[in-house]
């Protein structure tokens, strides 16, 4: 029989594990066994089809090879153990990476199919995508893009199979879920003449057939991976900073690989996971050197920004994902309880200046409450301010792109 590799995905996930699952996450097992069906699927189709571009091939070999490296598949049974919020944390760093601005989509799509809630669809998908690397590791015969990609187009049209009745992922995909599921087998009457004479009638729609299906395929995968004037565009009709604040990260994730994780440790002796040069260990390394010190005089020092952190798109609503780091940011609180911060919204200077600083506001207010909610202690912080486009570099006639560095969150520390 030949190798499929969803089912050996679906392997991973045994009875125990599942149970475990649904213990942590306070779902049914049943919601929790729906979801994985689900999962598996999607998450086979997002590696996929971001291997239809030399770059995306690039990054998922990246990211299988440093989860097959890592060993992930001898640690699956610790995704709700012990060691749960670091694995986690990472498997959320490698979804944003993988799905970048349809992250969200995706979880609440898992969610409305399995009826679990979407938090928890969240964590399963943090947990499936590093192991399912990992297997992709251990079956490619090489963690070379080559390879991957090789094993992924080899498996399309077992992924397509699989993806349940009743999982529309084309409503979150569009066109690229349409044309995987659109992939059959008949593809090889493109390199195989027909045999028969009875069948010379329907041979050139039997070589024209494949090629028209792997160009909505390609369609598909620069609708999802590549459509950044499309995305700007949008972004544009939506109003002022209607994209999500330091978006630059997840295209940095998406198109250079995976970002590398570590642990920081805080004064109180906790770990934390975060990314390397991210906020947490720029926030650490200034409070634990004692020869720093906070400018009092000069307001526009001691900023530090968020890269881990996005809202919906036009509104002031974190995402899911984005609480790995207001959960981190709460347990730095914890651990200096003389500190004291300031949080602080940007848009760039496209749109209405007067609803770039409401919108500024808004998502300031809006992290300095997930903060509080999630554990921090509001008189650590100070009263959040948006200051709009008042200090954007780039003028709104640049790129998209160039614009980006200027929508962001940061924050200030204002006492140490």
């Amino acid at each position: 029989m030949s190798f499929n590799l969803i089912d050996a995905a679906k392997g991973l996930f045994t009875n125990e594990l599942v149970s475990k699952a649904s213990a942590y996450l306070g779902e049914s097992e049943t919601g929790v066994s729906k979801a994985i069906t689900g999962i598996v699927p999607t998450v086979l189709s997002g590696l996929l089809g971001k291997t239809a571009t030399h770059e995306g091939a690039g990054a998922v070999s990246q990211m299988v090879e440093e989860q097959h490296g890592a060993g992930i598949l001898d640690s699956v049974g610790s995704f709700f153990g012990n060691d749960a919020g670091g694995l986690l944390s990472k498997g959320a760093g490698l979804l944003s990476g993988l799905f970048g601005n349809k992250a969200d989509g995706i979880t609440g799509l898992i969610s409305g199919f399995s009826g679990i809630k979407s938090s928890s669809a969240t964590s399963l998908l943090s947990m499936a995508l590093p192991a399912v690397l990992g297997l992709i590791g251990k079956h490619s015969g090489g963690t070379g893009a080559g390879a991957v990609a090789s094993l992924l187009n080899s498996q399309k049209d077992n992924i397509a199979a699989a993806v349940p009745a009743g999982l529309n992922l084309g409503s979150v995909l569009g066109n690229w879920s349409g044309a995987v599921s659109d992939v059959t087998p008949a593809s090889t009457s493109a390199t195989h003449p027909a045999h028969h004479t009875e069948e010379n009638g329907n041979s050139s729609l039997k070589i024209l057939l494949p090629l028209l299906l792997l160009a909505l395929l390609a369609m598909g995968a620069w609708y999802l991976f590549g459509n950044k004037d499309g995305k700007a565009a949008e972004a544009k009709a939506e109003g002022a900073d209607s994209t999500a604040v330091k978006t630059e990260q997840v295209t940095t994730v998406a198109t250079e690989g995976v970002r590398e994780s570590l642990k920081v440790k805080l004064a109180d002796g906790v770990e934390i996971e975060a990314y390397k040069g991210g906020i947490e260990s720029q926030l650490v390394a200034f409070l634990d050197d004692k020869t720093a010190t906070v400018d009092t005089v000069d307001k526009t020092k001691n900023w530090y920004d968020f890269d881990n952190l996005n809202f919906k798109l036009g509104k002031a609503d974190l995402t899911d994902s984005s609480m790995v780091q207001v959960k981190n940011i709460v347990a730095i609180l914890k651990a200096y309880p003389a500190v004291k911060m300031k949080i602080g919204g940007y848009t760039d200077a496209s749109g209405d200046a007067a609803a770039n600083l409401k919108l500024s506001q808004q998502r300031a207010d809006a992290v300095a409450k997930a903060i509080v909610a999630a554990g921090g202690n509001a008189a650590q912080l100070t009263k959040a301010e948006g200051y709009g486009s008042q200090f954007a570099k780039e003028p709104a006639t640049a790129s998209d792109e160039a614009r980006k560095k200027d929508r962001r969150t940061a924050v200030r520390i204002v006492a140490k």
